[in-house]
């Protein structure tokens, strides 16, 4: 690989870093949602109390809620793994009002 295709692989490599680090999913950061996950992950998911000053929660408080429960509906391979009923749990698990969809 010549010099200059090397520093516009780097290039591109970081700017797609980048772009998925901010990404947003119903109001939730990319950091929020796999703070999350681990709650309601089909496998194992945790049962240990969330705090509710944790990345996780903090998250929800700018989730949009429709949103959300629209994807209920979708078949999104970012939700592969995830169990819906256990993340519909989550506001409430956070001291946030409960999500009715």
């Amino acid at each position: 690989m010549e010099p200059n295709t090397k520093l516009v692989f780097v290039t591109l490599v970081l700017a797609l870093t980048l772009t998925a680090a901010t990404a947003q999913f119903c109001g939730m950061s990319a950091a929020g949602l796999y703070a999350c996950r681990p709650y309601v992950q089909t496998k194992n998911p945790l049962t240990t109390p969330i705090d509710p000053k944790g990345p996780c929660c903090t998250a929800l408080t700018n989730a949009d809620d429709q949103c959300l429960c629209k994807q209920k509906t979708k078949t999104n391979p970012f939700l592969s793994g995830i169990n819906l009923d256990l993340a519909s749990k989550l506001p409430e698990m956070c001291g946030l009002s409960k999500v009715t969809c």
